[in-house]
């Protein structure tokens, strides 16, 4: 019986301490942190649409430094399509809060193994952070402080808004930003 009651001493010491660890590396990132709560209001390039008196489509302009890009409302983006997106980057979307702390174990032992990064595990939510608030390099710094941010991002955003910028954010080649532009 004492065993059992210094064992789960021990449990409780060793969890207590792991939390102490996440809380002292949140507040160690968190003041370096961009301002995640304008993120639904920044303002990004989009194609110039000239259009007749009747609607028709006269003339396009793109930005000529970044692309095409029309932003569209959740409504206007096909369920398919957002399935299909939601089934290839981030299968469990819906359920973790930002990040997903399984698929971040599994690239980790991947990459040990592998001994080169050979795998990620950025959520859907981790890759709006990195194309809209952080730079693109590959540091443990930068992941650290993107899993912050889509654990922030989650908190302040539903998951369909997310979607929504994610889809009108994502490059899909030959200049085009988001799904309009793509289709």
């Amino acid at each position: 019986m004492r065993f059992l009651l210094w064992t789960l001493l021990l449990l409780a010491f060793l969890a207590s301490l792991g939390f102490l660890g996440v809380v002292l590396v949140y507040a160690s990132y968190a003041r370096d942190l961009p301002d995640y709560t304008q993120l639904d209001r920044r303002r990004v390039f989009q194609t110039a649409r000239i259009l007749d008196r009747n609607g028709e489509l006269l003339g396009e302009f793109n930005d000529p430094q970044g692309g095409r890009r029309t932003v569209v409302g959740i409504d206007k983006i096909p369920v398919e399509l957002r399935n299909a997106t939601i089934a290839a980057e981030d299968a469990n979307f819906y359920q973790h809060p930002g990040f997903d702390v399984v698929a971040i174990l599994r690239a980790l032992y991947l990459n040990v193994r592998g001994r080169e990064i050979v795998s990620g595990a950025s959520t859907i939510t981790q890759q709006l952070v990195k194309n809209t608030l952080l730079t693109p390099e590959q540091t443990p710094d930068r992941k650290i402080k993107e899993a912050i941010l889509a654990w922030e991002v989650s908190r302040r955003y539903s998951k369909d808004r997310i979607l929504e910028l994610y889809l009108n954010e994502v490059y899909y080649g030959n200049l085009a930003y988001g799904v309009e532009a793509a289709a």
